[in-house]
């Protein structure tokens, strides 16, 4: 499949044995591929089936259908679906593995269980059908139709068993390693669903709701052939089970290993129970006041699960499994980093996702659901109601990887008590909306935001124990990164808009319904992506860089270009000569670490933070030379014969790799080191300690290796995969709390014993923008260095932010790698250091381990280093401030055991705080509490005077390195005095006070009186204190000294320039807000005035109606008695309209408006209905408020709609129920204008278009109406 050999290639025979081997997994990958097709097709086959049962069943049908199909789901997660997730399926996999008969019988007893649970959970509910909906889902006096749903949950309860049955089967061909059956499964449950949706449209008549009839053909159809796709969908797993020759006969009895996870699953069980309760609250407040409630909600929280599906899953599907590994590992700081590499990529993946639907939601509405009988008035609710709860799925997600995070580290309650928060919230702020709603329509979108508020308190809720249980979750990046996307989106969203109205696109959804809505939805949202991506590249935010680099690879190999790579160093003649000849003398072989390749199932991964190295048993002589390990210190090298590349010590020839085979390196590779276990082969000869060639062409070494039975190899082999509890590492206590970080166990280097000398080997070349640590850091700039270190400022990728990188060992010379002075053992004791919090110190992030030395991760620290800083001259009191802060940690550090190796100047830095803080820590073997304290004594002195006191130390086992130029690390040596120390800091600076010079000199020297790090703080402080002037100083800017003047800080022009960018930041965000706040007050200013205008009008001014005159004009002089003046006979203007529609949804109430509007070129039109008035409801019209009472003799009714029958019926108000109308014309539409006339027996001022038939001249029943006109009687 891969091309590269399998195990079975290149592992020698098995011997005959007792015990069966294991099952082969048959592809990994293709049923991965499968899987992934099979999910695609089943949620786009879902998402039809939801469409189709909105536009086929109408909104009040699909809301009884919506309650009675959460029912059986509900009661089937609860019973077994939470428990199988919990217990059964870990239980599952034990019992297969301990089992003598593989978990045969655990598997009979399980399902004989699960049938008879789940059967008596369908058949109590049944029973109690009537009760669960009255009781829980609706109420009795709610716009949902009770008796349909209760119908309908009948015909669907028996679903129980089979979602319970499918699952549970699904669960044990998974463990089987069988995985396709149960992803197709849901497909064959929604091809059903929809072929009896089909059905359902070509069979006769409608849902009778008045009354519900258990006979209603429609009702039988629809209820058992959903039960029919979920029955399907178990019964299809059977062939499977039977090719498996997995047994399902009864088999009574309980396991007694299901009660070790009983604690577990009790919890989840409560987890389900709690959230379940929380929807049912919204579903019955929702049906309490629409009877398009239910289903507006269910389907707009579905909508918002799509993107996320195939986005947010989709992206956090590479992370989240790392994630959960270094969580239940205890892994801390490779847990808090994964958490905020998944936080990243969710608010990428995300946020524009969410702007989108938030400023596009009516129209996704209505280009995905504004057809047939839900019509485009509920699908533009259905889309108001995905613009108001959009901002739910950043919370959402969070909570998720929170969980996730929580299941890991088995805090199996801790997520039951975010839900119980999360829960609380949803229902109190549910059972708000009816109250702050300012009508009906409005309660379903207020759930949705309700739902959204308590997420965000439940993802609040998961951050603070997230960060009590892991310490410092650093989420600096994720806020940078946040307002980057933020911006991107939201110019997305406003050229969008801008597009929208310059374009007058909405005329599509005009004119064009749904259809038009879909090409406006594909015009915008490209628009955005493409404006939204545009910015993320211009912001560099490094995730899209990365895609548009790719991008622009895969653009190129499909022009037949190759990629400019000017990293890759081309081998030449003489290099190749010189490392040949080099090879030659070379007796001991550092090992080219191969990636374990596992045939089907693929190459092991390296992580990119911390190479560890898994065992190797058996390994191959032909190893392909791409899978090799690129750790620091080795390049890429292009071969000239086929070009392509491969990687190549520094140390090694290019010809050491030939033709992908590993020559003269037959010694296997393993971590037995790190457990006590010894690394040498098998293999033995008669001279111990030599190397002999086998006849494949690696070398093993001969006698003196241990014995290695197969009984003793298994044991290694335990201990070498972590499995062994006394093979593991010893944990510090501190490294829960978030601040110690961890990495690989430390391991011996690799190499073939030889007696002739080590040729030193070339170190890796570290120069700007070149990639570490397995592209994990990229250089930025050199900083020097001291003993063997070097120091580097570089960037992490992963978490976008600046760091500190001491390379130790990095030129490889150190003779004894794991011994005392060896660079393992400075790793070990820096890493210690993590543990001190202080702003004298970097905190120490992360150690990466090579196979000599390793490098050293901490903060960077702003600021300038020592040497440029004394430079500037700083104030004495200044610097003894400085000094005070790194004083602090190295006291901290004696406290602890250890010590910081203030050894040399270019290791510390000074930060724009103005405190000296030891930048790149490494300690030495022989660093203690006395050089550290001659460490600060020079520190203090270099920033002075401008001198180094401090001779230049050598690396452990080398000789001392020539001083170039004279200086340390950039410094001159002090002046010495006869003594032969250093020349007092006074003598150089008068203005220096006597007590700082002192501890500077003091500390120096051997017999000073200065013995801990602790005096020099509490001297220096002093000092500062006693010294300190409180005359009245002029004003200056910012980093500015007046000449002779004793600033008692230390001017940093990094820290002006950080100021100053903050003030550009501030400015620019000041002027982002007023911006906004224009553009928010515009809008609201629109929406006000549109609120208080009401509909347009043509006729002038002085003849509307505002609201802020009498209805009736005065009499020009004041007459006693005078009877007002009738209403003169002609046009009477209409002020207001609605929808009317007692029994059902209104009919697209968003363009009731267009039928009073005087333009007869636009039109309002009713739903499309499968049968005519009144199979589903009585009919339906429009609700005219007249600008004045007036004596009606006609009204015009212009339509296309020929055949469609309306009555003319006055209303005593806007508000009327139809039996409080009474009916005062009525007439059949023809094709164009139809005067009606009308009896009416005094004013009024409320008028109903009632439409008691519909017309059908377009094939369908449908009619519309363009416009309405009112004429008063003389």
């Amino acid at each position: 499949m891969t091309g590269n050999p399998t195990r079975e290639d290149v592992a020698p025979p098995a011997p005959a044995a007792a015990e069966p081997a294991p099952r082969k997994n048959p592809g990994l990958l293709a049923a991965t591929g499968s899987i992934a097709f099979a999910t695609l097709i089943s949620r786009i086959t879902g998402f039809v089936k939801q469409v189709l049962l909105l536009t086929l069943l109408g909104a009040a049908v699909a809301s009884s259908y919506t309650v009675a199909a959460q029912i059986p789901n509900m009661i089937s997660e609860l019973v077994l679906g939470a428990v199988l997730t919990s217990i059964v399926v870990p239980v599952l996999v034990r019992a297969e593995r301990e089992d003598p008969d593989g978990g045969a019988a655990f598997v009979r007893r399980l399902f004989t269980v699960s049938v008879t649970v789940l059967g008596l959970a369908a058949l109590l509910a049944t029973a109690a059908a009537p009760v669960l909906v009255t009781r829980f889902f609706l109420d009795d006096t709610g716009k949902v139709s009770t008796t349909l749903t209760t119908a309908l949950t009948y015909l669907l309860l028996p679903a129980i068993l089979f979602y319970g049955l499918s699952a549970l089967l699904t669960a044990i061909l998974n463990t089987r390693q069988v995985f396709k059956p149960g992803a197709w499964a849901p497909v064959l449950n929604n091809v059903v669903v929809i072929t009896v949706l089909v059905l359902y449209f070509l069979l006769p008549g409608e849902i009778t709701l008045d009354p519900v009839r258990m006979s209603d053909p429609h009702l039988l159809l629809l209820g058992c052939g959903v039960t029919l796709g979920v029955v399907t969908q178990a019964m299809s797993l059977v062939p499977a089970l039977r090719r498996e020759g997995i047994s399902l006969k009864p088999l009574w009895g309980l396991d007694d290993r299901l009660r070790q996870f009983g604690g577990m699953g009790a919890a989840i069980v409560l987890y389900v129970l709690i959230s379940q309760a929380g929807m049912v609250f919204a579903t019955h407040v929702s049906s309490s006041a629409d009877a398009a409630g239910p289903a507006i909600y269910n389907n707009a929280w579905l909508l918002l699960q799509l993107p996320y599906g195939v986005l947010g899953v989709t992206v956090l599907t590479a992370i989240m499994p790392r994630l959960s590994r270094n969580a239940a590992a205890e892994d801390t700081p490779a847990v808090v980093d994964d958490l905020s590499v998944a936080t990243r990529l969710t608010m990428i993946a995300l946020i524009p996702i969410v702007v989108f639907f938030t400023v596009a939601g009516p129209q996704i509405g209505t280009a995905l659901y504004g057809y047939g009988s839900f019509g485009e008035g509920n699908a533009e609710r259905l889309g108001q109601a995905v613009s108001w709860s959009a901002f739910t799925l950043i919370p959402y997600a969070l909570v998720l990887i929170h969980l996730r995070v929580f299941y890991a580290r088995e805090q199996a309650w801790t997520p039951t008590w975010i839900i119980l928060g999360i829960t609380a919230v949803k229902v109190a702020l549910s059972a708000l909306a009816p109250v702050v709603a300012r009508n009906d329509d409005q309660v379903v979108l207020l759930l949705g935001v309700a739902t959204g508020l308590a997420f965000t308190v439940g993802a609040g809720i998961g951050g603070f124990l997230l960060h009590r249980a892991l310490g410092d979750l650093r989420m600096a990046n994720v806020g940078r990164t946040l307002w980057h996307v933020v911006t991107a989106s939201a110019a997305g969203a406003v050229v969008m808009l801008i597009a929208d109205r310059l374009l007058r696109l909405g005329a599509l959804s005009d004119r064009f319904g749904g259809v038009g809505s879909m090409v406006r939805v594909a015009i915008t949202g490209a628009l955005m992506l493409l404006v939204t991506l545009t910015v993320m590249w211009l912001l560099k935010v490094p995730e899209i860089l990365a895609i548009t680099a790719a991008v622009r690879r895969k653009v190129d190999a499909l022009r037949g270009r190759t990629p400019v790579e000017p990293e890759i160093a081309e081998a030449d003649a003489d290099e190749i000569a010189e490392l040949e000849a080099a090879r030659e003398s070379e007796a001991e072989k550092t090992i080219v670490l191969p990636r374990l390749d596992y045939g089907d199932y693929g190459v092991a991964p390296y992580d990119a933070v911390t190479e560890v190295l898994p065992a190797l048993r058996n390994l191959p002589s032909h190893i392909d030379a791409h899978g090799q390990l690129p750790y620091p210190g080795r390049r890429q090298v292009r071969t000239a014969r086929d070009g392509s590349r491969r990687f190549a010590d520094a140390g090694r020839p290019p010809g050491y790799l030939r033709g992908g085979r590993v020559e003269q390196e037959g010694v296997r590779v393993s971590d037995d080191h790190a457990t006590g276990k010894s690394t040498v082969d098998e293999s033995a000869s008669t001279d111990p300690g030599s190397v002999s060639t086998d006849a494949d062409g690696t070398r093993s070494p001969q006698a003196g290796t241990p014995d290695r039975s197969p009984s003793s190899r298994k044991s290694a082999d335990g201990a070498a995969d972590g499995r062994s509890g006394a093979g593991r590492p010893q944990r510090d206590p501190h490294v829960d709390t978030g601040v110690v970080p961890v990495s690989s166990p430390q391991l011996p280097p690799l190499r073939v014993p030889g007696s002739a000398p080590r040729t030193p080997m070339r170190g890796p070349k570290l120069i700007p923008g070149a990639s570490v640590a397995g592209g994990r850091y990229r250089l930025l700039a050199p900083h020097g260095g001291a003993r063997g270190l070097r120091f580097w400022q570089a960037q992490d990728v992963k978490l976008d932010r600046e760091v500190a990188l001491t390379f130790v060992d990095a030129e490889q010379r150190a003779g004894d790698v794991t011994g005392p002075d060896g660079p393992q053992a400075i790793l070990s004791r820096t890493l210690r250091l993590g543990r001190i919090n202080s702003p004298g110190l970097a905190r120490v992030l992360d150690v990466v381990r090579g196979s000599s030395g390793g490098i050293v991760v901490a903060e960077w620290t702003p600021g300038r280093s020592l040497r440029e800083m004394s430079g500037t001259e700083p104030s004495p009191l200044g610097a003894a401030r400085a000094v005070q802060a790194l004083a602090a940690a190295a006291e901290a550090a004696h406290r602890g055991g250890g010590a910081l190796s203030i050894d040399h100047p270019d290791r510390i830095r000074i930060s724009v705080a103005g405190d000296a803080v030891l930048a790149f820590p490494a300690t030495f073997a022989d660093a203690d509490v006395t050089s550290d304290v001659r460490g600060l004594g020079a520190g203090l002195y270099g920033l002075i005077t401008a001198r180094w006191p401090l001779p230049e130390q050598a690396a452990p086992g080398q000789q001392p390195p020539a001083q170039t130029g004279g200086t340390i690390g950039g410094m001159r040596p002090a002046d010495l005095t006869a003594e032969g120390t250093p020349v007092e800091p006074r003598a150089l600076r008068p203005e220096v006070p006597f007590e700082i010079s002192a501890v500077a000199v003091r500390a120096l020297a051997a017999d000073g009186g200065i013995r801990t790090a602790a005096t020099v703080q509490h001297i220096l402080g002093q000092a500062s204190v006693v010294d300190q002037k409180t005359d009245m100083i002029p004003a200056l800017r910012l980093g500015q000294r007046s000449p002779g003047a004793t600033n008692h800080a230390l001017a940093d022009p990094e820290a002006l320039a950080e100021e100053k960018k903050r003030s550009e930041r501030m400015l620019f965000a000041l002027v982002g807000l007023g911006i906004t706040t224009v553009v928010l007050l515009a809008l609201i200013g629109w929406w006000i005035a549109n609120l208080l205008a009401g509909g347009s009008s043509d006729e002038p001014l002085t003849s509307q109606d505002f609201g802020l005159t009498p209805t009736t004009e005065a009499p020009s002089e004041p007459v006693a008695q005078a009877p007002a003046p009738a209403a003169a006979a002609g046009p009477v203007a209409a002020s207001a309209v609605s929808v009317f529609s007692p029994q059902g949804t209104p009919d697209s109430p968003a363009t009731a408006r267009l039928a009073i509007d005087g333009d007869p070129s636009t039109e309002w039109s009713t739903d499309a209905y499968f049968q005519p008035f009144p199979a589903l409801k009585n009919g339906v019209g429009l609700m005219v408020a007249l600008a004045e009472p007036a004596a009606l003799s006609s009204v015009s009714v212009t339509s296309d709609s020929p055949g469609t029958k309306v009555e003319i019926r006055s209303a005593p108000s806007d508000q009327a129920s139809l039996d409080q109308t009474q009916v005062i014309g009525s007439a059949t539409l023809r094709s164009g204008v139809t005067e009606i006339p009308v009896e009416s027996e005094g004013r009024t001022s409320d008028v109903l278009v009632w439409i008691t038939g519909l017309s059908t001249s377009g094939g369908g029943n449908k009619s519309s109406i363009a416009e309405v006109t009112f004429t008063a009687a003389e």
